[in-house]
């Protein structure tokens, strides 16, 4: 395996037989906007039979029905390309494509291209705003991968998956600049109700550095690390067992994984579009500018905190506050759960860290604990389904489906046990106890006196709780 140092000297490189591929990448991100598309090969990307153009506003059902369209008239030329049958009829539509394929195409290539008919949407617009957006970031991301040795040039993978945006979410599950999902975001990162570091940009980037030298190590080139880091290592491994060897190129025109798909086939070339052009965006999109880097103050929390607690106590916008804290989760503004202790909270420049000490020590007692707001859960029973449950606690199915990270609504099962938003607290009637509550934080998280669960359960003595006890509420 060759060390980062040597694969640095040339760390992307590109194939005489991908170049085709990438130049379609380059037209995707630079010349053709999210209201145009191509109607093109899927396996042969230089092959584009039309480019789209959708009216702005125009409705997601009418651009498909205009593609659906679309690949229907190509998808008959092309048959009828297959078929050899009355040649000297055919019109100039038939001729232009066949122009399209090297001349001596067979017939039965005509019949394959005609069922990998794909329409791809164009992506100009969207990443001329990335590359403005990518000035708040890219300064940090570089140093950040220098300081872990490796390439530079991987601070151009955002356009690719986020376009630069620390909000972005894929109908796939996939979070934030740097596109983790759940799953692996969790090897290098906090995900949970409280905290999703996902969504921050700079915690991202050093866990998006940390999964890209990792897959370097098991594949052994940048090339296959970046296609790892969307089909995944192992899935790159089988790929190199499958095809004999390392070489992205063959891998790409041959390995036919049942989970290698366009996406994964492409993210390689797709990159070294995305880098060329954030290397020379002149070249693409003329004299644009950078948005200036982000410049912050980090704090880290002593204890918890109400997010309102720290609002106050900083004299900050309540807006400006959140975009500088994306990983914090609804339950933190809700009041539901503190700002956890440890928390690196980010604040703006001009909070020096003796202003910072001083306001931090104004805050109120009453908007600070010792300990995190408790989870109020609810164990499913045979014949529970998750609207009933959500009926029962007065909130929507769609609340409940995303506090506990529910990807279908309807699969729940017996035992399982479930976190209730903290509306459900006002119609919650039984708590039970996790390790470390007192009776007192109970009380106070859930609205109701301790004086009240001590009658309600008869208890003989408030501090002897223990794990696992059922109080009642009501």
């Amino acid at each position: 395996m060759p060390s980062m140092a040597v694969a640095n000297n040339n760390p992307f490189p590109l194939p005489a037989t991908l170049k085709a591929d990438v130049n379609f990448w380059t037209k995707v991100y630079s010349e053709v906007t999210t209201n145009e598309g191509f109607i093109h090969d899927k396996q042969h990307l230089n092959i584009i039979y039309t480019r789209l153009s959708f009216n702005p506003g125009t409705s997601r059902k009418a651009r498909q029905d205009s593609i659906d369209s679309k690949k229907a008239h190509y998808q008959k030329v092309l048959l009828e390309l297959a078929s050899h049958q009355h040649i000297r009829q055919r019109s100039y539509e038939h001729k232009r494509i066949k122009a399209l394929w090297p001349k001596g195409t067979t017939a039965k290539t005509f019949r394959d291209a005609a069922e990998n008919l794909r329409f791809q949407l164009g992506q100009a617009d969207r990443f001329k705003a990335g590359v403005i957006r990518s000035g708040r970031w890219q300064d940090f991301i570089k140093r950040e991968f220098k300081a872990m040795g490796i390439p530079l040039g991987l601070a151009s993978l955002p356009h690719v998956e986020s376009s630069f945006r620390p909000d972005a979410k894929s109908h796939a599950g996939a979070a934030g600049l740097w596109q983790f999902t759940r799953s692996t975001g969790r090897r290098f990162m906090r995900i949970d109700q409280v905290v999703d570091e996902r969504l921050d940009p700079y915690l991202a980037t050093h866990a998006a550095g940390l999964l890209l030298k990792d897959n370097f190590k098991k594949t052994g080139s940048w090339p296959l690390a970046l296609t790892a880091y969307n089909h995944g290592a192992r899935g790159v491994q089988r790929a190199v067992e499958a095809t004999g060897g390392p070489d992205i190129a063959k891998i790409v025109r041959e390995y036919k994984g049942r989970t290698f798909g366009f996406a994964s086939r492409n993210f390689y070339n797709a990159f070294v579009a995305a880098h060329e052009i954030d290397q020379n965006t002149a070249d693409y999109f003329g004299d644009i500018k950078r948005e200036s880097p982000v410049l912050l103050n980090e704090v880290t929390l002593p204890t918890y905190y109400t997010a309102q607690g720290l609002i106050q106590a900083f004299s900050l916008n309540n807006n400006i506050f959140k975009s500088l804290n994306p990983a914090l989760q609804s339950p933190v503004w809700a009041k539901n759960k503190y700002v956890p202790k440890g928390y690196s909270l980010r604040l703006p420049l001009n909070k020096q860290p003796k202003s910072v000490t001083r306001l931090m020590a104004s805050i109120p007692a009453s908007e600070q604990s010792t300990q995190q707001m408790p989870d109020v859960e609810y164990k499913v029973k045979s014949g529970d389904s998750l609207s009933a449950i959500a009926r029962k606690f007065n909130v929507s199915s769609r609340e409940l489906a995303v506090t506990n990270g529910l990807r279908s609504r309807h699969k729940i099962y017996i035992g399982q046990v479930l976190r209730l938003p903290i509306k459900a607290k006002k119609t919650l009637s039984v708590y039970r106890v996790k390790k470390g509550d007192v009776l007192s934080s109970i009380a106070r998280n859930l609205g109701v006196s301790q004086m009240e669960i001590v009658r309600l359960n008869r208890l003989r003595d408030k501090n002897q709780l223990y794990a696992g006890q059922k109080l009642r509420l009501k």
